[in-house]
């Protein structure tokens, strides 16, 4: 069985949706295919490399298997191929694509059937077993697709086209989580404050990607971006690449857990016609590598095929 799962990304709300603020989330679309045979023996196949069943080469996926096993009250030994169009470390939730993805296919070849809930709730302990804290934000877009406010899961829509620029340096979401909740506690009034402020930046961002409004979203994601920096979790590397998409008219922050990954920039109406768009191109290019991605409305799925 063959099932795939959407990144995403976080629009607005890194980190402070951790301690229960609002966050903006949308899936995209690129995918993660997970293909599980029922075998003799666990065996995990990714870009990663080849192993049995190892929490700490594919945490992810023996997590998932282990849960899995738990949930249907037997032991499975899979034989289990990752294939995925999202870049691993880069903020664009491979992680949970492919946790989702697994458990579905899973649920499908064992004849185990998981609900959608059902889904994300084992991948929500997925990621609190891999992370220690976890949110829950990625695993339930990558199960449900669609752009969403959390933590309400109030579902919303915009239409605009992203560009997402890794920053070529890798990113642990682990890691970051862990440094914020220490800055946290040896800060609480301030770290609270910003997260506050992250909360009203982040429902004004809502309202005018709703209106299409870029000027307001060049200050919103200055202010994020801004904020951000403040917790520790940008770089000298991304400051430059905002800074420099900043002078292209293209509005940018972290998206993600930051600490590298991924740059995520609205690209303006303007840059869309193909006279604006050849002018800024090779620009953006060269701040690394790009990819322009659309909201994806479509969460998990079962795909058709072989696979292999």
């Amino acid at each position: 069985m063959i099932c795939s799962a959407p990144g995403k990304v976080i629009i607005s709300g890194e980190h402070s949706v951790v301690y229960g603020k609002h966050a903006l989330v949308t899936a995209v679309n690129l995918r993660c295919y997970s293909e599980v045979r029922k075998s003799t023996r666990v065996r995990i196949s990714s870009e990663l490399g080849e192993t049995g069943l190892d929490f700490e080469v594919h945490p992810y996926v023996s997590w998932a298997v282990k849960l899995f096993e738990e949930k249907c009250g037997k032991t499975v030994t899979p034989d289990i191929r990752i294939r995925s169009e999202i870049p691993v470390a880069s903020g664009l939730g491979s992680s949970a694509a492919v946790t989702v993805s697994t458990l579905a296919a899973l649920g499908l070849e064992y004849g185990f059937k998981l609900s959608r809930e059902e889904i994300f709730e084992l991948a929500r302990e997925v990621e609190l077993k891999v992370q220690g804290r976890a949110s829950g934000v990625d695993s339930f877009v990558s199960t449900f697709g669609g752009a969403w406010l959390m933590p309400e899961k109030e579902e919303f829509k915009f239409s605009a086209k992203m560009l997402v620029i890794n920053s070529g340096e890798s990113s642990v979401t682990s890691e970051m989580v862990a440094r914020v909740a220490e800055l946290r506690e040896l800060y609480p009034g301030v770290v609270e404050r910003i997260f506050e402020a992250m909360d009203s930046v982040t429902l004004e961002i809502k309202k005018a990607l709703e209106r299409g409004d870029n000027k307001a979203l060049h200050f919103l994601f200055g202010a994020n971006q801004c904020m951000l920096k403040a917790i520790g979790v940008s770089t000298f590397r991304i400051d430059g690449i905002i800074a420099e998409l900043e002078k292209l008219g293209i509005p940018a922050k972290i998206t993600g857990a930051g600490g590298g990954g991924s740059i995520l920039g609205l690209i303006p109406e303007s840059l869309r016609k193909p006279e604006k768009a050849e002018s800024v191109d090779g620009k953006i290019e060269r701040l690394g590598k790009c990819t322009v991605v659309t909201p994806e409305f479509e969460g998990v799925r079962q795909e058709t095929g072989n696979g292999r």
